[in-house]
């Protein structure tokens, strides 16, 4: 049976070491690690083609445990393009008090865990890259994944903003969404908060979401002043859950002045 492994948009802390034993030599990584490299770079893939992923460590002391982790979140995010099982719920409500307003109460994302050492075992280790805030971004081939060109390429407005973040892309054969997420204290962190709610807004535009909604309404009356008053609150939550598959992460984005992360991710339309 498989194990399934819950991501959720709450702050996830994973530790994986023991993966290596030093840092691999694939053109000085040691070296680039003590480089301050912009955000943007750090997670550019625009030039690998689409067999290419990245894993993202938190920062610690010890350069091999930054190096293991995110070797292994790489692998992980390869499990999650197999098959990921996504739930959401969706409020939408109005009252007396204001107009119509729509919040998430809850999300998340299941994988299997099982296919990840299978993964890391066959991994090509590209680049390894680090930033003063993060910790260490690996990027790595998947040999068993078509390298195939990457079906968009990032572009940019004067201020160095990806145009995606504010304007969504169409990309011929996926469906693609934009997460967005406050930041967390690691960035590791907040990356996948954002990833996960760009997989949940996936869900809600495909056709193999599985859709229950409920509708509720309460009022009541009270006394003030100003005399006999009423007060409703009536609105609907909307719980949806189904399988992605192919899901891809093609481009992050950090905006520093709001705090806020960005995952553009796609998954191909069938």
């Amino acid at each position: 049976m498989k194990k399934r492994f819950l991501l959720t948009t709450a702050v996830i802390v994973l530790i994986f070491s023991g993966c290596l034993t030093g840092l691999p030599d694939a053109g000085g990584p040691e070296a680039d690690y003590r480089k301050t490299v912009p955000l943007q770079e750090l997670w550019n893939l625009d030039r690998y083609p689409a067999n290419v992923f990245m894993g993202v460590s938190a920062p610690y002391a010890n350069t091999d445990r930054m190096v293991s982790e995110a070797l292994y979140n790489c692998a992980r995010s390869i499990a999650v393009g197999q098959q990921l099982q996504v739930s959401s719920a969706l409020v939408s409500e109005s009252s007396s008090g204001g107009g119509l307003i729509s919040f998430a109460t809850e999300g998340g994302a299941k994988y299997f865990e099982n296919e990840i050492a299978d993964i890391l075992d066959r991994l090509e280790l590209l680049e390894v890259r680090g930033g003063s805030r993060s910790g260490v971004v690996v990027i790595a081939a998947d040999p068993e994944v078509p390298a195939l060109p990457r079906p968009f390429v990032q572009k940019f407005d004067d201020s160095g903003r990806p145009l995606w973040v504010d304007t969504l892309p169409e990309i011929p054969g996926y469906l693609a969404a934009v997460g967005s997420v406050l930041g967390y204290r690691f960035e590791r962190d907040s990356l996948e908060a954002a990833d996960v709610t760009a997989a949940e807004l996936l869900l809600n535009k495909s056709p193999e979401a599985v859709t229950e909604a409920q509708s509720y309404s309460v009022s009541s009356s009270y006394k003030s002043s100003a005399g006999n008053l009423e007060s409703f609150q009536e609105g609907v939550l909307q719980k949806s859950e189904g399988a992605l598959e192919g899901f891809y992460v093609l481009a992050r984005w950090y905006d520093a002045a709001a705090n806020y992360y960005y995952s553009l991710a796609v998954i191909p339309l069938r």
